[in-house]
């Protein structure tokens, strides 16, 4: 045995398994040993201890150590593990030492299952303490691993001692709850917490939480919704009751505000319960309540005699009533933390997404057969009216035929047979008041609007003139069939139902994009947008704008005003003078219609799509959106081109010419004056007065013959292309201070015409900003610093322009060469000589 000990690597071996009690005393068997033991290999002893509670070894020379107790220290085992997270090898033993005097008298009990009286009487009546002690003694007694004997009867012991302490602090949290005493049990749910029971508070929470069995019924289909008169056109629309779903939802969203001060007061921010509770809420509750809605939505369908399968319609609502009441409405939450709402938001998105999925793939659908059928429905209108018109017009000179067949004795200064027919377009003004807003001319005259809406004539025949009358009467009727259709051109395309169809669109695509909060659907709500917008462009072209102009074209080659020469039977709507101006003017109007149908999808597009970023035109140039959308522009350009476009290119044309050849270089940079030359008058220029004159002669060229809507649009293009024109042609000018004044005046001249004689208000601030423009040239050379200081105002401009565009107007000062340096200098911050390459 002696010699045994003397092998130093068993000594340290055994050394390592023994409990302190029997290390010290194996310390004493001889001196040898003693001296094996010792220096390094007592310091690994006491040092793996303490790793084994948790401690962190760290060598002299990387840290110094923190731990500031001496060994005089009475150190509390509420705290010792706070103080001490650290040591080193040379400080292993004194540092256990501190410990062994914390927990070895906890630890003797529990070896020898003393659990009565267990802790001293300064923490008996403090279970809080309690708790941290017991955790610490867990923590103390991973130093006794080494002799798994001791570890495993002290740790036994302390799970049947630390379940005791459970179930007793659960017994007195359930007390104090139903005493109301939430103070107390917030105080318990931290003993929970700090013992590591997060599943035992979790639990007794959801115990206090659960919902009342009166809210998990849903209201009956009966007080949940009606049917409700939308339009005449659309008849019924099944809509929700707005104050009962509320009362419902409110009950549920106040008993949810009170889970979250509950949780606020028994858990405060120390554990965040309410997060949990609040998606077992959305996922027990919430998506059967949805269920049932739905279900029930469907139910009143079917009893209504509609599809019920259309109860997909209801889920924008349901969705957004959902994140407003379980979102928006709910109370913050000091458990949950700062970021509250925006995790309940992402929760009711990640349980609601599949049905709002099922929603957007539903409604594009149901959207593309509604468009199909709305214009079905209007061409078929359109067709039976022109058969009735026509079979009007056949009856009418077919009587003629008829009555002058049988009367041989037809007098000629005092017999007349009289014919009248009435010719109208079908009614495409569902809500009655739409077309004269949208195109349709209620300015022209009626003779001219009812092209063969009418006509009489005397007609003088003897009795062997039957047979020629009524091929006479044939050629009538051909020709006035024509000239009828010929009338009916513009009704061809309606613009009333091309303005519905375009709202619906933006009323589907605004319902679809509302869900753009929900990222992970961003791609899908992007593509079922854009499929919209196909499907406007798509039937629009296919089924109504194309077709209207194909057969618009066709009438106008079947014309022919030389075959009223071959009648001898005249008829006042069948005049030469008529007959060479009508069908152009019907003619155009469509193509004013068509003209009007591309600015509304363009503002749609721009307005919509564009902000929206379902379309981004600098990325998805190939998309077959904007290729679609191209195409339809291209099917109908040749007709637009001969219509407002062409007129406003060429009167910008000339607007530029006038600039070009009228404006005088010394207009606004004025050589100086000497003592015999003649006093300049403060007026526009003639080149100023010249342009306006020329645009309040086109301007106005369409009142009083197509309607207000397409006037604006017409004016303000005008108007934006005007400013843009002068915009090009004050960066071509060079003006002085001296000159500046005649600039403003020109720009006062321009804003006057537009603002009060245009009245066109959405092209007003463009001219508002381009008035400011002339201060950057009145302002003298000497003030160049306040010149650079205007400039970098942009408020000063309206926010028309950008700071680039005013530099570069600035740039056309006379004198720019002289006050640059000052202007880049206060832009900037320093001029180009400020700069110097070191």
């Amino acid at each position: 045995m002696d010699n045994i000990l003397k092998v130093p690597e068993i000594v340290t071996n055994i050394a390592s398994f023994l409990s302190i009690a029997d290390y010290l005393s194996f310390q004493q068997v001889n001196k040898q040993v003693y001296t094996i033991i010792n220096g390094k290999n007592d310091s690994n002893y006491w040092s793996l201890k303490l790793t084994r509670m948790g401690l962190k070894r760290v060598y002299s020379n990387e840290t110094k150590d923190v731990n500031l107790l001496n060994e005089n220290d009475d150190d509390s085992p509420l705290c010792i593990f706070e103080v001490y997270k650290s040591f080193t090898s040379q400080e292993s033993k004194r540092i256990f030492k501190k410990f062994y005097r914390c927990y070895s008298s906890y630890a003797r009990k529990l070896y020898n299952n003393n659990l009565a009286n267990f802790f001293p009487a300064s923490y008996s009546d403090d279970p809080l303490k309690q708790t941290r002690i017991l955790n610490s003694i867990k923590r103390y007694n991973f130093s006794n691993k080494n002799d798994m004997e001791t570890f495993s009867r002290i740790d036994t012991n302390f799970n049947i001692l630390r379940e005791i302490f459970i179930n007793s602090v659960l017994k007195e949290t359930e007390l104090n709850y139903q005493s109301n005493n939430l103070a107390a049990v917030a105080r318990f749910m931290k003993i929970l917490l700090t013992s590591n029971e997060e599943s035992n508070a979790i639990e007794f929470f959801k115990s206090k939480a659960d919902l009342p069995p009166t809210l998990t019924i849903i209201p009956s289909k009966d007080r949940l919704f009606w049917e409700e008169q939308t339009n005449e056109s659309s008849g019924k629309a099944v809509v929700f009751n707005s104050k009962n779903l509320d009362e419902y939802f409110n009950q549920l969203r106040d008993f949810m505000n009170e889970k979250i001060k509950l949780a606020d007061i028994l858990f405060k921010d120390e554990f965040p319960v309410i997060l949990q509770f609040i998606e077992s809420f959305i996922q027990d509750v919430l998506l059967d309540i949805l269920n049932n809605i739905l279900l029930s939505y469907s139910e009143f369908l079917k009893a209504n005699g509609k599809d019920c399968k259309a109860n997909y319609e209801c889920v924008p609502e349901l969705y957004f009533t959902f994140i407003k009441k379980f979102d928006t409405e709910l109370n913050n939450s000091v458990n949950a933390g700062p970021t509250f709402h925006k995790v309940v938001h992402d929760l009711l998105n990640l349980y609601l997404e599949p049905f709002v999925v099922n929603y957007m793939n539903q409604t594009t659908r149901v959207f593309e057969s509604l468009i199909c059928s709305q214009l079905a429905n209007y061409d078929i209108q359109v067709q039976n009216k022109e058969r009735e018109q026509n079979e009007k017009l056949y009856n009418s000179l077919k009587g003629q035929t008829d009555a002058t067949s049988t009367d041989n004795t037809v007098s000629s200064n005092n017999q007349s047979t009289v014919a009248e027919i009435s010719i109208n377009a079908p009614d495409t003004d569902p809500k009655g008041k739409s077309i004269s807003q949208l195109g349709h001319s209620t300015n022209i005259s009626d003779d001219k609007l009812d092209f063969l809406s009418s006509f009489t004539k005397i007609f003088k025949f003897s009795n062997n003139e039957n047979q020629k009358l009524k091929q006479q009467l044939q050629i009538a009727y051909n020709l006035n069939l024509i000239s009828n259709n010929l009338q009916n051109i513009k009704s061809l395309i309606s613009l009333d139902l091309c303005y519905k169809i375009l709202h619906e669109t933006s009323e589907k695509t605004d319902e679809i994009y509302k869900f753009h909060t929900i990222e992970s659907l961003l791609p899908l709500i992007k593509l079922r947008c854009q499929e919209i917008f196909k499907i406007l462009i798509t039937q629009l072209n296919t089924n109504h704008v194309k077709p209207a102009f194909e057969k618009a074209i066709t009438l106008l080659q079947k014309y022919n005003p030389n075959e009223i020469e071959q009648i001898e039977i005249k008829f006042d709507s069948l005049s030469p003078a008529n007959t060479q101006v009508e069908p152009l003017v019907q003619f155009t109007e469509l193509i004013n219609i068509g003209d009007i149908i591309l600015q509304m999808i363009s503002i749609f597009y721009k307005n919509e799509l564009i902000p929206k970023k379902i379309i981004d035109k600098n990325k998805d140039f190939l998309n077959d959106v904007i290729q679609l959308k191209k195409n339809f522009e291209t099917s109908i350009d040749d007709f637009v081109a001969e219509g407002l476009n062409i007129g406003i290119n060429k009167l910008m044309d000339e607007v530029s010419f006038v600039f070009k050849t009228m404006q005088l270089p010394d207009d606004y940079n004025p050589s100086l004056p000497s003592i015999n030359s003649p006093i300049r008058d403060i007026k526009p220029t003639k080149c100023a007065v010249r342009v306006v004159e020329l645009l309040s002669n086109h301007c106005f060229l369409l009142t009083g013959a197509t309607d207000k809507g397409t006037i604006d649009v017409y004016q303000q293009e005008i108007g934006e292309r005007f400013f843009n024109e002068i915009v090009k042609h004050l960066k071509k000018s060079f003006i002085s201070t001296e000159g500046a004044i005649w600039l403003i005046c020109d720009l006062n001249y321009f804003y006057d015409f537009i603002a009060n004689k245009l009245k066109q208000k959405n092209v007003v601030p463009y001219f508002v900003g381009l008035k400011s423009i002339g201060q950057l040239y009145i302002i003298s050379s000497k003030d160049s610093k306040e010149l650079g200081k205007l400039i970098s105002d942009l408020g000063k401009f309206n926010g028309i322009f950008t700071q680039e565009e005013i530099y570069e107007f600035v740039q056309r000062r006379s004198d720019w060469v002289r006050v640059r340096k000052d202007v880049e200098k206060v832009m900037y911050g320093l001029g180009i000589r400020d700069c110097c390459i070191m």
